[in-house]
């Protein structure tokens, strides 16, 4: 077997450095190369002749030092798609095998080749409803632009639905093998697309890879003192109506000659004033850029809970990286988080303000929040035995193994 892996789809996409499918590629990567080569630290020996792996890039694009270092230690060919593109890499390599961890919709991946294969992550770009928050959050021309048509239900007729039913009949023919990453994901894909009501489309939760926690808190912000939101520049994680409730809160406690002792940090609000021009209590909120993965899980591991009121999700990694830490956790109740945070969170309607100010209030109770601080290393658990299991059944099915 040749194999091409697509890492692209573990760079930036959109507005976003990193991203949950581009953190599930890199798992996957690093668990193809392991299964392939041993040890990342040992020197390159293929445990089967049979199967080669190659990679193809966007130069133009942040990858992760260490995934480029270890395909020069391993001799896994690199392609810039700058240079080629993927069907070019496909036909000069003799690639029979082609997997990529997010599919893309870019006329450049329509490629041609023996075995397709992909991990369909859910289908937001169809059950998402239009906003305008989007191009409030977007920084450059070319992203506002994208805002502005993303998600319209023209948008979707004309674009995203005739291309997903392509990629559908493909499916349906026999031509493309897909795993998705939730339940949820698996019932949305045959709902949209009913020619696949029949076709087995198995169930493998996103494997997480676990940094150890490393850094420092920012400036005036004190552990188990902070509401933690992360992902705040992309508007799909709906920070701004949780930044909006604990606005809304501090306000409370105010109006009653209190004061609440508490801030809230967001991580990746890259544009600040998406949020300050909506708040009041300004100084209550610490807006951070982009932090690396060891800094995020600090963050995790500090907060006095973690709230996560994104729109929509596939599988869902914030809730479940901060239960591993017993912080508990309040979490939109739609899409496959709660199938992924089960009875371990405080749900809420992800739409409104009043229900998520709601859910701070109960955390702010001192035997409710014992009651979540307790439930939520267990449900990490049960969690994290699943994704090590399906990480290799995962790895198996790339493999036709």
């Amino acid at each position: 077997m040749n194999l091409l892996f697509n890492l692209v789809a573990v760079q930036p996409i959109h507005s976003a450095k990193f991203h949950g499918g581009g953190s599930y590629g890199e798992v996957i990567f690093w668990a193809l190369v392991k299964r392939l080569y041993g040890k990342v630290t040992e020197p390159a020996e293929v445990a089967d002749a049979s199967l080669s792996l190659f990679c193809a890039y966007d130069s133009r694009k942040y990858l992760d030092p260490e995934i480029i270092e270890t395909c020069k230690k391993k001799d896994i060919p690199l392609f810039d798609i700058n240079v080629q593109t993927p069907q070019e890499i496909i036909d000069a390599n003799k690639i029979d095998t082609f997997y990529t961890p997010l599919y893309s919709l870019e006329k450049k991946w329509a490629i041609d080749v023996k075995d397709f294969v992909f991990t369909w992550h859910g289908v937001r770009a169809l059950e998402m409803q239009y906003s305008w928050a989007g191009v409030g959050f977007a920084k450059k021309i070319g992203q506002k632009f994208e805002a502005l048509v993303r998600y319209r239900e023209s948008w979707k007729k004309y674009f995203y639905k005739p291309k997903y039913q392509d990629l559908a009949k493909r499916m349906a023919e026999g031509k493309a093998r897909t795993i998705t990453v939730s339940e949820h994901s698996r019932a949305s894909i045959k709902a949209f697309f009913p020619e696949l009501l029949n076709l087995e489309i198995p169930v493998f939760y996103s494997p997480m890879t676990e940094y150890e926690p490393q850094g420092f808190l920012p400036p005036g912000v004190a552990a188990k003192k902070y509401f933690l939101l992360t992902s705040g520049a992309r508007w799909e994680k709906n920070n701004l109506r949780a930044a909006r409730a604990f606005d809304e809160l501090v306000g409370l406690y105010e109006s009653q000659g209190k004061s609440l002792d508490m801030k809230m940090v967001i991580t990746g609000a890259t544009n600040a004033r998406a949020y300050l021009r909506h708040l009041k209590h300004k100084d209550r909120f610490v807006l951070l850029g982009y932090v690396e993965n060891k800094e995020l899980e600090f963050l995790h591991q500090n907060a006095y809970a973690f709230v996560f009121p994104s729109l929509n999700e596939g599988f869902g990694y914030p809730p479940v990286q901060s239960m591993r830490y017993g912080v508990p956790v309040a979490a939109s109740g739609t899409t496959s988080v709660p199938e992924v945070c089960g009875d371990a969170v405080l749900y809420f309607d992800p739409y409104s303000v009043s229900e998520i100010k709601n859910r701070l209030v109960q955390l702010l109770d001192s035997k409710i929040y014992d009651e979540y601080a307790a439930r939520a290393p267990k449900r990490y658990a049960q969690v994290h035995a699943r994704q090590v299991e399906d990480l290799e059944h995962a790895v198996d099915f790339i493999l036709k193994v």
